[in-house]
């Protein structure tokens, strides 16, 4: 499957993820979820190619962004669907890409309300 897509999440969404929701303050996983990473995960099922989602150049993704964006795909999606669309990329911090492939497949170790 080929590459077609990035989302560099510093350049395009922020530097500061935040917390789960839109309510818990700015750069919440919701909106990020809702505007930027579900409507092109969407397209790249579609048309049949992988997103690169690159982490680096972020001050940090703390549990309740991961599991807010990257889990909820997977609770909706599977994770199987979610690892064969997206790829991720982290030069300076290659752990950031466990801990969200880790959510990837145990979305139910954060709760959703």
């Amino acid at each position: 499957m080929k590459t077609e897509d990035t989302i560099i999440i510093a350049k395009e969404f922020a530097e500061d993820p935040g917390a789960r929701e839109i309510a818990d303050g700015d750069n919440s996983a919701e909106k990020f979820y809702n505007t930027l990473l579900l409507p092109k995960f969407k397209r790249a099922i579609a048309e049949d190619y992988s997103i690169l989602i690159d982490l680096d150049g972020v001050f940090g993704y703390p549990s309740s962004f991961v599991s807010g964006s990257f889990g909820k795909l997977s609770l909706e999606y599977g994770s199987d669907k979610v690892l064969s669309h997206l790829k991720f990329k982290s030069d300076r911090r290659p752990i950031r890409i466990d801990k969200i492939v880790f959510e990837i497949k145990n979305p139910a170790s954060q709760k959703f309300q």
